[in-house]
């Protein structure tokens, strides 16, 4: 089994298969995104203006729920540390964070 990274003169790089492979994934899965992103704002748009509020498909088991417009309550954490540091840090709580990888693709490599 041929190793997914490789260093050479110090240097670590990403086999050339591989790495074609995982450009050749997020570029089809930000092609999926944004379609999905599209028809999910046609349908909004049409569910919108016919007033509908629950549409479906049994056939393939797809199912739409309309989620009207509302206010959301969020906390602005920033400003509290900002404004009262001792009380922000009497709060503030830590949560570990499993390790990840993030992937990007360096401009131009994405289609339009």
């Amino acid at each position: 089994m041929n190793a997914l990274i490789v260093v050479e003169n110090g240097i670590s790089l990403i086999n050339e298969k591989e790495a074609n492979e995982i450009m050749n994934l997020k570029i089809l899965k930000e092609q999926i995104d944004k379609k999905l992103k599209d028809k999910t704002e046609q349908i909004l748009e049409e569910m919108e203006n016919k007033g509908i509020l629950k549409v479906s498909n049994e056939i393939v088991g797809l199912e739409v729920t309309y989620i009207a417009p509302s206010d959301r309550e969020s906390f602005d954490s920033k400003k509290l540390r900002e404004d009262n540091p001792d009380l922000y840090d009497e709060y503030v709580k830590m949560n570990p964070v499993k390790s990840s990888v993030r992937i990007k693709l360096k401009d131009g490599n994405m289609e339009n």
